[in-house]
């Protein structure tokens, strides 16, 4: 397991070898089933009916947070952390405005990834794409023929505008 990365005795100097990749469920007659995978055992009937469901949805990629978020929390309390930081890992793989178009899930999905990869011993990422959240003022269009704001001082010494 060291060389994995997982447990106390984590190889220290040696790269982490990565987790294996995310479970696919199979398409069964009554929907898609994780029956003889090793989730099978570690999840109540009901609740793996739903990450079967779950991790199809992410394994077609869909451009729901929720599915993602849904699937990672199942799968870290099943004690499954390595699959719960791949499917965090494919939520990240999507396009760049998926993530946009939903930024407060995306922070919660980046911080649960940092958290994993904390407890597996894997390596970061080399740049953080958890967006930070800014408000912008809308811009007041300028009447005709009036010159541009000039900074002032006030009496505290804060700049201002006139």
């Amino acid at each position: 397991m060291a060389l994995f990365g997982v447990g106390r005795r984590a190889t220290h100097g040696r790269e982490p070898v990565p987790g294996p990749g995310l479970v696919q469920p199979r398409r069964s007659l009554d929907g898609w089933t994780l029956e003889g995978t090793a989730l099978a055992d570690r999840l109540d009937r009901e609740e793996l009916r739903e990450l079967a469901t779950l991790l199809h949805g992410v394994g077609a990629e869909m451009r729901t947070a929720w599915t993602y978020e849904r699937a990672a929390d199942l799968l870290e309390r099943a004690g499954e952390r390595p699959q719960a930081l791949a499917v965090v890992e494919v939520w990240f793989a999507l396009p760049e405005e998926v993530r946009r178009a939903s930024p407060a899930a995306t922070r919660s999905l980046g911080r649960r990834r940092q958290r994993l990869r904390s407890r597996l011993g894997t390596a970061p990422a080399p740049a953080a794409a958890i967006p930070t959240q800014t408000r912008t003022a809308p811009a007041i269009p300028a009447k005709p023929g009036t010159p541009p704001p000039v900074p002032s001082t006030s009496v505290t010494g804060q700049a201002t505008r006139k």
